[in-house]
């Protein structure tokens, strides 16, 4: 059942029972009006009849009264000569007037209802005692009735009836097309809604947003279109997040199967070496143990790499939180200068250091990574390696620089190195080619920016900003 037809049912049933019973209550209160009509004629007629000169005049003049009621225009002065009348002297007709009914006569005063021949009247009798001397005899006694037929009530209330019957009929019907009319000029909005609702979902395009101010005047309409959008916006980042989970663990797989074939294929040779010459002299067995142990690190700093960028992927804004950069970049450094036994790293901060909103263990991994990769593939050794780290604000971006004094990336590498599993040409460490991948990624996950250009000592600066969120002495953002 749509919902144009089940208002219009509705209002139709509604205003059907309105008229009903507007109908029912008109019709008594005028049934009403009209006896109380015919009560005030009656009254009316038995005080003009029974008052002091009408009275005088119809006891003097009976006869002469007689015959000219009706044609005598002076006595329709005295009374209505279309309302029934007669009047009884001494319980005899006295004088009366045409159209009144065969009916016995009533001693009782008052009010009362007669049948006659199926024909309903109301008469209203009152007795008079006419004073001595004034009567045809010493001591009269005078009735006085007066009748009005009913039966143009029940005429009245037909034809009432029948024009209330066709008007309320009328008024329905007019009520419920005007209602069906209306229901589909608001609906016209909804039609519109659902047609953009359907052609998203045809597209199967979750990018694609409904209008939300341009075709629709109404405020709910405008509600529900933003509301859809919203529905479908969320749809879209779960769909985003689920393809882009499913593209990193295809990647995933790729890349480990890729990376590791190398390492595992040298590990195999040498423990085949191993097995089948069992001769080989200690020296030379030893240095084999050695590079297995060397490819089983590489392999181990591979998946752990692999690990931390499928994390990175699906990284959420819940996990973001400040951090403030200066303890973070002095105890990495302080880490990588003892696991590799050597180094001089020279950190600058302005004072006081800037707040980053992000993610501590995402820059963990990136300032970690940028530090190793300086370490790996400077072609320098650890005691003659030099770092100098300089961080910057500028307006609402922190600047963050890392320099060495190591052989560089050639210029046309320098974006190539920025992939994953991408080597330079220059480099002379065993790395899995994702340090700077895992930078990168990091970079784009705070919203930054990365660039790598040629160093002032020699080697390579990688210059990176990432938005600030306030000093921690300022309330400026």
């Amino acid at each position: 059942m749509s919902f144009r037809f089940l208002i219009t049912s509705l209002v139709f049933f509604v205003v059907t029972l309105i008229v009903i019973l507007s109908g029912t209550v008109i019709n008594q209160l005028t049934e009403e009006d009209l006896r109380k009509q015919i009560d005030a004629r009656l009254s009316w007629q038995v005080q003009a009849v029974s008052s002091e000169g009408t009275l005088s005049t119809i006891l003097n003049l009976r006869r002469f009264v007689q015959r000219q009621i009706g044609t005598n225009p002076s006595l329709d002065n005295l009374f209505d000569v279309q309302i029934p009348t007669r009047i009884f002297l001494n319980n005899e007709l006295f004088i009366y007037t045409d159209g009144f009914p065969e009916i016995v006569t009533t001693a009782s005063n008052g009010y009362s209802n007669v049948s006659l021949e199926g024909q309903e009247w109301r008469v209203l009798t009152k007795t008079l005692q006419i004073p001595r001397g004034r009567g045809p005899t010493t001591s009269d006694q005078m009735n006085i009735q007066v009748a009005m037929s009913r039966d143009f009530i029940s005429t009245t209330m037909q034809d009432f009836r029948k024009r209330f019957i066709s008007v309320g009929v009328v008024s329905v019907l007019l009520s419920a097309l005007v209602t069906w009319l209306l229901c589909g000029a608001l609906l016209r909005p909804l039609r519109r809604l659902q047609g953009y609702a359907e052609n998203v979902n045809d597209s199967s395009d979750l990018s694609v947003r409904i209008p939300e101010d341009s075709l629709y005047s109404l405020s709910e309409v405008r509600i529900l279109s933003k509301s859809l959008n919203s529905m479908i916006s969320r749809l879209e980042f779960s769909s985003t997040r689920t393809e882009k989970a499913l593209e990193t663990s295809r990647g995933f797989a790729s890349n480990l199967a890729h990376e590791l074939r190398t390492p595992l294929t040298s590990m195999k040779m040498n423990l085949e070496l191993l097995e089948r010459h069992e001769e080989i002299p200690a020296t030379e067995k030893r240095n084999i143990l050695n590079e297995v142990i060397v490819q089983q690190d590489r392999l181990f700093s591979t998946l752990e790499s692999l690990r931390l960028l499928a994390r990175g992927d699906l990284s959420e804004i819940s996990v973001f939180e400040e951090v403030d950069l200066a303890p973070l970049v002095n105890e990495l450094s302080a880490r990588q200068i003892s696991n590799h036994g050597g180094g001089d790293i020279d950190i600058q901060f302005p004072d006081p250091p800037p707040l980053i909103f992000g993610w501590r263990e995402g820059l963990t991994v990136l300032f970690n990574n940028l530090l190793e990769n300086a370490y790996v593939h400077s072609n320098v050794s650890p005691e003659q390696l030099e770092i100098l780290i300089n961080v910057s604000v500028e307006e609402k971006w922190v600047r963050l620089t890392v320099d060495d004094n190591g052989v560089g990336v050639k210029k046309h590498e320098r974006k190539i190195v920025l992939d994953r599993f991408k080597r330079g040409s220059d480099s002379y460490g065993q790395g899995s080619g994702l340090g700077l991948s895992l930078v990168t990624q990091q970079v784009e996950i705070h919203s930054g920016t990365i660039e790598i250009t040629e160093s002032s000592m020699g080697g390579a600066r990688v210059e990176i900003a990432l938005p600030i969120i306030m000093d921690p002495e300022s309330d400026q953002i």
